[in-house]
């Protein structure tokens, strides 16, 4: 069986079946990838993604995100489109936080500020949606559910949580996956020299990503959103498209 981190040492599973779980940071990636010629790659099917790093191997797969205001029809619409290929394709477990606006105030004499562009004197902020993989990631790790586990986040708070896991389960290995082309925070070079041969740090690799079949839409009678063809480069400025 191959073992997926070059130059370490397996663990001996015996040759029997691993169990492997997957925990990818939906906003996380999203945040990451908006500006990038690679936004299409959004469109992921995360779990023959995880599959291609983890080859023979069945992969149990959570999703955290957290739902589009209500008022943005388009992007409410597009963000039910894709976590319907999530849930049905891939065979996500969809984890929701929440998003709750809050004033923005000025950092000097707290008085409410108005965009200059648009009047708004509010802001989205997304809450939970990191403790929720933090306890997902640790709750399965202490339960025994996986022997190996993909982290698809650059969130320096899921620190703990990764540490928590390599320590409360002994014979599990993890692997975090950064956004493309990100860099890799010294904070997690450093938590991947404390476990040697069970923690590995490393952008996410293009060539491993599976998008969905951009015709999946077309057999549920909608339409794939023409920013999310392959081909499409940056998202298009204005649109909001939470994952």
């Amino acid at each position: 069986m191959r073992w997926p981190f070059v130059g370490s040492t397996r663990h001996d599973f015996g040759g029997s079946r691993m169990t492997v779980c997957a925990y990818v940071d939906g906003l996380n990636f999203y945040e990451a990838s908006k500006n990038k010629w690679w936004y299409p790659y959004g469109w992921c099917d995360w779990k023959k993604t995880i599959q291609n790093y983890s080859p023979a191997e069945n992969v149990i797969l959570k999703y955290f995100t957290s739902e589009v205001s209500p008022r943005n029809r388009g992007a409410t619409e597009r963000q039910k489109l894709h976590l319907r290929a999530m849930e049905k394709i891939a065979g996500a477990e969809i984890i929701k936080g929440q998003i709750r606006q809050r004033d923005v105030l000025c950092r000097r004499c707290d008085e409410l500020m108005a965009c200059p562009r648009c009047n708004s004197t509010s802001k989205s902020t997304e809450k939970q949606t990191d403790v929720n993989i933090a306890v997902h990631l640790a709750e399965d790790a202490i339960d025994g559910r996986f022997d190996e586990a993909y982290l698809v986040s650059a969130d320096l708070d899921l620190i703990p949580a990764v540490r928590v896991a390599l320590r409360r389960n002994a014979r599990s290995q993890i692997e975090v996956l950064f956004p493309p082309e990100g860099l890799i925070s010294p904070d997690f070079n450093d938590l991947e020299r404390s476990f040697p041969g069970r923690l590995r740090c490393r952008p996410l690799d293009l060539n491993r990503m599976q998008r969905f079949p951009e015709d999946l839409p077309a057999r549920w009678g909608q339409v794939l959103p023409k920013h999310w063809r392959k081909q499409a480069g940056r998202r298009p400025e204005g649109l909001e498209d939470k994952p």
